[in-house]
């Protein structure tokens, strides 16, 4: 990977919108074909048909994807929780472009964008069966806490980011 890296808010580009929903659709295919997840499926397409809609709007929340020429290569989003956490949301690396960094990319914008907000925290949930992402989140400095959130998976993981 010879071109930089870099991170696109999608809001107000219907072409980026269209490229994170096509991530969004191999995250989908990942996470209920590939891990056999069931719980959350018919809501998640759900939200897709309607993505990104308003939740991820600045300044409360933003959805990027990471790109290296017209190389469309992982997304994430944040989205407000409370009034003082955020969520991560629909982080996902296409598999052709694991294990280069791009996670940790997409993790420490979260990171650095949260800590320009006025957010005190940062969440997210996801399930044991995802050994890299939870990998990920740990070596971002996420620790495990107690549920925060409906996860009807069979093993989630529940975890925070202080600021």
């Amino acid at each position: 990977m010879n071109e930089r890296v870099e991170l696109i808010d999608i809001n107000g580009d219907t072409s980026l919108t269209d490229s994170a929903k096509e991530l969004l659709l191999q995250y989908g295919s990942y996470m209920f074909d590939e891990l056999g997840l069931i719980a959350g499926k018919e809501s998640f397409f759900k939200q897709l048909e309607n993505f990104p809609g308003n939740i991820y709007l600045p300044p409360s929340g933003i959805f990027v994807i990471a790109k290296a020429g017209t190389a469309v290569m992982g997304c994430v989003g944040i989205k407000k929780f409370d009034d003082e956490n955020c969520e991560m949301k629909r982080m996902f690396v296409s598999p052709e472009y694991r294990g280069k960094s791009i996670g940790s990319i997409l993790c420490d914008f979260v990171i650095e964008w949260c800590h320009n907000s006025p957010y005190k925290g940062i969440l997210l949930d996801t399930n044991l069966e995802m050994k890299n992402a939870l990998l990920l989140y740990h070596k971002c400095g996420f620790k495990e806490i107690q549920p925060y959130c409906i996860n009807e998976n069979d093993h989630p993981v529940f975890m925070k980011y202080v600021l």
